[in-house]
């Protein structure tokens, strides 16, 4: 017998043994807790995480529940499947904590025999991370998980081929472009889980350039766009377009991609999202944004009220949304906020603002502010402004850098953004990235370089 199966055998000789040691010790000394399951993520353990105990023995369940402690303590609710106690938390757990289980000897199995010993065992919980795509050396083209305490790594691909990607509104999945092979354009979509970093690519179109892909808030679609695409028309025959967008939704189930038409003839323009209520939004030559359902029906135009507005995003409810433009009143770029049908000017006797976001909540929105100019290159901080108070709040003040495209965190504790160098290269929105508290600060450096920042938990 060769040496490697004799160590092959001694193995599963000794895995055997110990699980005959442990029965005849159950059988003989009391019920064991034989593992604890909680759900993983890229980061950690969520923090919507069940919590799961498998005993050795059918168990007295009142008994159980009532020697079972979670430390720090959350409420929560018990079930039972079999020899598996589950754990519910009412609400997430805290982020970057370490979570204690302990069952006491008091708790019994169906005959009356006391746990053999008192259980305890941990988890920590992820740290809260956000994602962004690299765009210097070695990160370049890649996307970067990286945490508030500056832990980071390569998610996806690791050859530099990401174009664009955006998040799923639960922060699960993230959907993203990649460039295809040498000499074509960005033509393959691919979905990545941040549960446990594996991908699957959903569409490939050699010929077409893909941009802005998006995730639909049930994750049952992804909309993009795509230049370079075969039209036909009844009197200019066929062309490829590689100028104007044309918008494809793609089913995740059939891999299928359709363009969509939308009921309205204005020609669209090209910015493209998902609305959080699922409704498919747009840019066109007619308003300041369009909504439609995916089949193209029921629109719905947000008036420009003679303002020249570039659309930005939604707040998380779908109730306000935000542009930024010149106003009638304004030489400027402005933040402009519409909500219940008017728009609210957020950012009213500063020069110059851009790249707004929406706090978890939708009561604040932070944006990136003019401070004046080194030389002739501007300076930009972070504002903050609150609906409820009106009132408006600088977060970053440095005289030496420009800071921009703030994006608030799941639960409101952090705002990440960008920092740089004050010249026309930052309006990309590339740069350093930084974490900060509302308050402005806890300000500190992730250490690395990217755009297109998401938070993923």
């Amino acid at each position: 017998m060769a040496r490697f199966d004799r160590v092959i055998l001694a193995v599963v000789l000794g895995l055997g043994l110990a699980i005959a040691a442990l029965s005849i010790a159950s059988a003989r000394f009391g019920p064991s807790v034989g593992q604890l399951t909680t759900a993983q993520t890229l980061g950690g353990t969520s923090v919507n995480t069940q919590i799961g105990l498998t005993f050795s023995d059918r168990m007295a369940m009142q008994s159980v529940e009532h020697g079972f402690r979670l430390t720090p303590s959350v409420p929560g609710t018990f079930n039972w499947s079999g020899n598996v106690l589950l754990f519910s938390p009412r609400h997430p757990l805290a982020y970057g904590t370490r979570y204690t289980v302990t069952v006491a000897a008091s708790a019994r199995d169906a005959t009356g025999r006391h746990l053999f010993r008192p259980y305890r065992g941990s988890f920590i919980t992820q740290t809260q991370s956000l994602l962004y795509l690299g765009t210097q050396g070695r990160d370049k083209g890649r996307l970067i998980l990286a945490s508030v305490n500056g832990h980071r790594r390569v998610v996806g691909p690791d050859d530099g081929s990401v174009t664009g990607y955006s998040v799923s509104l639960d922060g699960s999945l993230a959907v993203y472009v990649r460039r295809g092979g040498l000499g074509q354009r960005p033509d393959e979509v691919w979905l990545l889980s941040l549960a446990d970093g594996s991908t699957q690519i959903l569409f490939r179109r050699p010929e077409w350039t893909i941009s802005q892909p998006h995730l639909s808030p049930d994750q049952q679609s992804v909309v993009f766009l795509a230049t370079n695409v075969r039209i036909c028309r009844q009197y200019y025959g066929c062309f490829r377009n590689a100028t104007g967008p044309v918008i494809y939704l793609l089913s995740l189930r059939s891999h299928r991609a359709t363009q969509f038409r939308s009921a309205s003839d204005t020609p669209i323009t090209d910015f493209i999202d998902f609305s959080p209520a699922g409704q498919l939004a747009f840019t066109d030559l007619g308003s300041a944004l369009t909504l439609s359902d995916p089949s193209g029906k029921h629109i719905q135009h947000v008036p420009n009220q003679g303002n020249s507005l570039i659309y930005v995003g939604f707040d998380p409810s779908g109730e306000k949304a935000a542009f930024v433009g010149q106003t009638p009143s304004s030489s400027g770029g402005d933040i402009l906020v519409y909500d219940g049908g008017r728009y609210v000017d957020v950012s009213r006797g500063i020069y110059d603002s851009s790249t707004p976001a929406f706090s978890w909540d939708g009561k604040q929105v932070a944006y990136a502010a003019y401070r004046g100019e080194r030389a002739i290159e501007p300076i930009y901080g972070i504002n903050a402004f609150t609906f409820t108070t009106k009132r408006t709040r600088k977060l970053t003040a440095s005289h030496r850098w420009s800071d921009w495209a703030p994006q608030w965190s799941p639960d409101g504790r952090y705002i990440a953004f960008i920092r740089s160098q004050p010249q026309e290269s930052m309006y990309m929105g590339s740069g350093q990235i930084w974490v900060m508290k509302p308050d402005g600060s806890g300000q500190h450096a992730l250490g690395g370089a990217g755009s297109e920042i998401h938070w993923v938990s």
